[in-house]
């Protein structure tokens, strides 16, 4: 039983994630579009959302798990980070080697955001 309310919680808090990421692409879209934003403006601020996106669901899950929180928000990091880069992998043309400078950002956030919660 508690397995299952973990797997229900940790499903959650990465779909959280994902939602904000999606967000957060839609909203960069727009105001690249609109203002004009160059490659190296948008690159940091997706650099800012693999930070915030997994950040969330650490602080989502961390609030349900009370006990070892930067363990679920880590969880979480890695959880987003091997989804990305599946997602990556199996859509473009480029190699793990390429996106592993993602990883960290990411799992530092997803730890950031369960010691916050």
């Amino acid at each position: 039983m508690e397995m299952k309310k973990i797997a229900k919680e940790t499903g959650t808090a990465l779909a959280c994630s994902f939602l904000i990421t999606v967000l957060f692409l839609l909203i960069v879209a727009f105001v690249a579009l609109k203002v004009g934003l160059g490659e190296d403006a948008v690159s940091k601020i997706m650099i800012a959302g693999y930070v915030l996106a997994p950040a969330a669901g650490g602080f989502m899950l961390g609030k349900k798990r009370k006990v070892n929180r930067f363990l679920w928000g880590l969880c979480i990091g890695v959880l987003y980070f091997a989804v990305y880069a599946v997602i990556a992998v199996v859509t473009k043309d480029v190699s793990f080697g390429n996106i592993a400078w993602v990883m960290l950002p990411v799992c530092l956030g997803g730890m950031a955001g369960g010691m916050l919660s």
